[in-house]
C-alpha cells in the first residue's frame, strides 16, 4: 500500500492518492482523492507526483476510496515501505471514517535490522537492489509495484531465519534490536573497480537489469571511481541509492581528460541515466534571435543568427531594460531581475550605475550599447570568472519555489546593490554572446593541444560540431540541423580548452570552413 499526500503531516496536510495491490493478485488500485476547494493541491507537489490538473477532476471522495479499500483488504495487514510516513494519515483516517484499523507492516523496519549495512534503504534503492527496474517514482501505483517486490525479496530472508508467520514476524521485529551500521556493503564486487587504471577515462554505473544508472568522466578512473565508496558520514544520499543498486561497471579509456568530457556528455544523452542531473537533453532546446533581439528562434536562419543559447532568458533583463530606456514613460519592468522589486528603486540604482561609468543613463537606449559596455567589462577583467549568482543560460527560481524551501528572510535592497546588479547583468550578456561565438568557432576546426608546455601534443578533429579521425572541409559553420547535443559537446569541449590554458597547456585552433 502506498499513500501519496499534499504534505509531511496531516491535519495541515491531506491524503491525495490512495494505492494498493492485494499480494496474490497482479492488479493495481489507485485512486485520487478529492480535494476540498479550499485547500488546492500545491504546485510542487503536483509537479513531484506528475498529477495533472485536469486527473483532480475526476477524483473521488476519500469516504469512497476507503470503503473500496476495506471491501479489499478484509482482514488483511497492509505492507508499506516507511510506513512511519503513512501511520499518521492512517490513524486520522480511521478517526474520521470511524474504520478499525488494520495491521501495518513497514518493510523499511525489516530491512533495517536484516541489510544494516546496505547503503541506502529507501523504496528506489532496496527496490534497485532486488532487481527491480523502479524507474522515476512519482505516483503511489509504481510505489506499490517496488513494494511488493521489497516484501517478497524481505520475506524470502525472513524464512531463512526461521520466520515463517505474522506472528512470528511480530515477535522477531519486538525482541530483535535493529542492528547497528558498521561498514557500507555494496552489490558491486570490489575487485570491479579496484583493478581500474589510473588512466583518464569515462565510468558507467550498471544496475542488474543492465540499466545504466549514471554516467560519469575522470581524469584516473580508478581514483575517481573508487572515491564513490571511501567514507561514511556525511554522504550523499542521492549516490548511495545509486550505489545501492550498481552491480557492474563499464568504463572506457581515453587518451586525456579533454576526451573523456566529450565522451561523457554523448554518453549522457545515449542513456539519459536516472542519476544524472547535469548534461541531459530532456526537454531543453536551442534559441537564435535576430539582430536586434525582437525575435527568437528554435532553428538558426537567415533572420536568426544570433547563437546558440540554451534558455530563451539568457537577455532577458537587458531587453527589459531597453524597453524600460525606450518607451514613452521610462518607466522600469519591475519583473528586470526575475524577481518583484521597485521600479523607481530599478531607476536610482541604474542612475548610480550610470554615473559610476560617467555616463548618461541616454547612452544605453540601443541595444548595441548595452553589449558593447558589457564586453568591455568582460575585457577589462578577462580572467574573472562568470558569475554564478544566476547563470546566462540558467532559468531563474521562481520566488514560489525558494520560499517553500527556505524561510522568508526580508532583505531591503539599496540602490547600489541594483547598480551592482546591473553590471553583472551586463557582464554576463557579454558572456553569453562570446560564448555562442566562440562555440560556433569550434563547430569545424582541427585542434592541437598538450596538457603541458612542453608534453606530447594532441590532435582533435571536429566537422559539424562531432570528433571524427577523418576530416574534411566544410563549407561554412552553421547550427542548422544541430540539437542540444551539439551544443553540449561545443560548451564542454570550451570548457576544457580553458581548463588545459589555465593549466599552462598548450591550445591551437586552425578553423576548416
Amino acid at each position: 500500500m502506498d499513500l501519496q499526500t499534499t504534505g509531511a503531516k496531516p491535519g495541515a496536510a491531506d491524503i491525495l492518492e490512495v494505492a494498493w495491490s492485494l499480494s496474490d493478485k497482479d492488479e493495481v488500485h489507485s485512486m485520487l482523492s478529492a480535494q476540498a476547494e479550499d485547500r488546492p493541491v500545491p504546485r510542487r507537489i503536483l509537479s513531484l507526483t506528475g498529477i495533472a490538473a485536469e486527473e483532480l477532476e475526476s477524483a473521488i471522495p476519500l469516504a469512497k476510496i476507503f470503503e473500496r479499500l476495506y471491501l479489499d483488504i478484509q482482514d488483511r495487514p497492509a505492507v508499506i515501505h516507511f510506513a512511519q510516513f503513512e501511520r499518521p494519515f492512517l490513524k486520522a483516517a480511521f478517526e474520521t471514517f470511524e474504520r478499525s484499523e488494520f495491521p501495518i507492516i513497514c518493510t523499511h523496519e525489516i530491512a533495517k535490522r536484516l541489510f544494516p549495512n546496505l547503503p541506502a534503504r529507501g523504496i528506489k534503492g532496496l527496490a534497485g537492489y532486488f532487481g527491480h527496474a523502479s524507474g522515476e517514482f512519482k505516483r503511489g501505483a509504481s510505489h506499490v509495484e517496488a513494494t511488493k517486490i521489497i516484501w517478497q525479496h524481505l520475506v524470502k530472508e525472513l524464512e531463512a531465519k526461521g520466520i515463517s508467520t505474522f506472528v512470528d514476524m511480530q515477535t522477531w521485529l519486538s525482541t530483535e534490536a535493529p542492528k547497528k551500521r558498521t561498514k557500507y556493503e555494496y552489490p558491486m564486487a570490489k575487485e570491479k573497480r579496484l583493478n581500474l587504471p589510473k588512466v583518464p577515462g569515462v565510468y558507467r554505473y550498471v544496475s542488474q537489469w543492465g540499466e545504466i544508472l549514471y554516467v560519469g568522466k575522470a581524469t584516473s578512473l580508478h581514483d575517481r571511481v573508487n572515491s564513490y565508496f571511501r567514507g561514511q558520514k556525511g554522504r550523499d544520499s542521492f549516490k548511495l541509492e545509486m550505489l545501492t543498486q550498481a552491480y557492474d561497471l563499464i568504463v572506457t579509456e581515453c587518451r586525456t581528460p579533454l576526451e573523456s568530457a566529450l565522451l561523457e556528455t554523448d554518453e549522457i544523452k545515449k542513456y539519459n541515466p536516472r542519476y544524472n542531473i547535469s548534461l541531459k537533453a530532456g526537454e531543453r532546446g536551442l534559441v537564435f534571435f535576430s539582430r536586434d533581439f525582437t525575435s527568437m528562434s528554435p532553428e538558426q536562419d537567415d533572420e536568426h543568427n544570433i547563437g546558440p543559447f540554451s534558455n530563451a532568458l539568457v537577455f532577458d533583463s537587458i531587453l527589459k531594460l531597453n524597453e524600460s530606456l525606450t518607451s514613452e514613460e521610462q518607466s522600469f519592468n519591475p519583473e528586470m531581475f526575475f524577481e518583484p522589486l521597485d521600479a523607481e528603486l530599478l531607476k536610482s540604482g541604474f542612475a548610480l550605475f550610470c554615473e559610476r561609468l560617467g555616463k548618461s543613463p541616454d547612452v544605453f537606449k540601443s541595444l548595441r550599447s548595452i553589449f558593447a559596455q558589457g564586453l568591455i567589462f568582460v575585457k577589462n577583467a578577462p580572467d574573472e570568472e562568470e558569475d554564478t549568482e544566476l547563470s546566462a543560460e540558467q532559468e531563474p527560481e521562481s520566488a514560489e519555489a525558494v520560499s517553500d524551501t527556505a524561510e522568508d528572510v526580508e532583505i531591503e535592497l539599496t540602490s547600489e546593490d541594483i547598480a551592482d546588479k546591473f553590471e553583472r547583468h551586463f557582464k554576463r550578456a557579454a558572456h553569453a554572446y562570446l560564448r555562442a561565438r566562440r562555440m560556433t568557432k569550434l563547430l569545424n576546426c582541427d585542434i592541437e593541444y598538450s596538457l603541458s608546455a612542453k608534453g606530447k601534443k594532441f590532435q582533435l578533429h571536429l566537422r559539424g560540431g562531432y570528433p571524427t579521425p577523418e576530416p574534411t572541409l566544410q563549407e561554412r559553420n552553421t547550427w542548422s540541423g544541430h540539437s542540444v547535443d551539439t551544443y553540449d559537446r561545443m560548451a564542454v569541449l570550451l570548457t576544457e580548452l580553458e581548463r588545459v590554458r589555465s593549466k599552462n597547456g598548450q591550445v591551437s585552433v586552425q578553423r576548416k570552413y
